[in-house]
């Protein structure tokens, strides 16, 4: 099976040096060259400088490659929304002159970043799809067409694979490798490479501080309201009158800046603090969850444990 790793510039290089390493593990267990791989450039100049400064040197140019199976979307490091959109415009431009690369590949790999170059080809149109949770506002903005789960860690659809942050490459790839070579073969290279079992989301990974990091004041006022009054009732018709605008409006302009749904916030701010009070507090859980506006302990429990992907007892032992 015939890869190309895309190389774009400032390429995160440990998502693209392992992607090489799983590949090449892979076939040592399977005592065969199965996987067989290209890095790949965008443009001529074959040598690209990784965001951390390292030289990555290119097999060939993209357009060069005929008859390839897998395309991996390896991304390069975020630094902002708008660099990002720009990364896309510049790759999407690089590729329109490379179109039947692109239609001969079957398969299409992409975590992080790389989510986004291939968002912007139209590729992702038809498909459920993933990348890092806190591009969750970027795809709202510039690609609200498509259906995106910032819940997920790796996700298939189809013949598309997608993964959320960089180091999620270890996951995406062991699947894709599970996939075309079977199980066995995949549980030995995760076991050759110590890679640790995947996490079925990336909610435990979200940071509150990332979300409220945005423009748009309105929000933000909404957002210290449900921060500083969590134990009270926080409907969607309460929060939207605080911010006189209709709860259409609200939720609109909510996911296009915090990536979600208001009420999905008042759950997360919920269980986070949940969780702050488990680490940090002798409180019982009856009384966190009265605390975090749960009236019955229960309900916080299998929320808690759902989203973390532990209980609450485990968490704090």
């Amino acid at each position: 099976m015939k890869v190309i790793l895309l190389c774009p510039p400032k390429v995160f290089a440990s998502a693209l040096t392992g992607v090489i390493d799983i590949f090449n593990v892979a076939n040592q267990v399977m005592g065969r060259q199965f996987f067989s791989w290209k890095i790949a450039a965008l443009s001529k100049e074959l040598q690209v400088v990784s965001s951390q400064g390292l030289t990555i040197q290119c097999d060939s140019m993209l357009g060069e490659l005929k008859g390839y199976d897998v395309l991996v979307w390896v991304g390069a490091q975020y630094s902002s929304d708008a660099t990002l959109w720009q990364q896309c415009k510049e790759v999407n431009q690089a590729l329109s002159e490379v179109s039947d690369t692109l239609k001969t590949c079957r398969y299409h790999l992409a975590g992080c970043c790389g989510v986004a170059y291939l968002g912007a080809t139209g590729l992702l149109d038809q498909h459920k799809i993933t990348a890092s949770w806190w591009l969750a506002p970027f795809f709202a903005k510039y690609f609200p067409h498509i259906d995106f789960k910032a819940d997920e860690t790796v996700l298939r659809s189809n013949e598309v694979y997608t993964a959320g942050a960089a180091h999620s490459y270890l996951h995406l790839i062991l699947t894709f490798v599970c996939d075309r070579v079977g199980k066995e073969v995949a549980e030995q290279v995760a076991s050759w490479l110590a890679i640790p079992q995947k996490s079925s989301s990336q909610n435990q990974f979200i940071r509150l501080s990332v979300l409220q990091d945005h423009s748009d004041e309105q929000i933000r006022a909404v957002q210290s309201l449900i921060d500083n009054n969590l134990a009270e009732a926080l409907s969607l018709k309460r929060l939207a009158e605080f911010a006189y605008m209709s709860e259409r409006t609200l939720i609109r302009r909510f996911k296009l800046h915090v990536g979600m749904t208001p009420m999905d916030y008042v759950r997360l701010v919920r269980l986070e603090k949940s969780r702050h009070l488990l680490a940090s507090s002798n409180l019982s859980q009856a009384q966190i969850a009265y605390q975090v506006g749960y009236q019955d302990p229960q309900a916080l429990a299998r929320q808690f444990k759902k989203h973390f992907q532990m209980s609450m007892k485990a968490f704090r032992d």
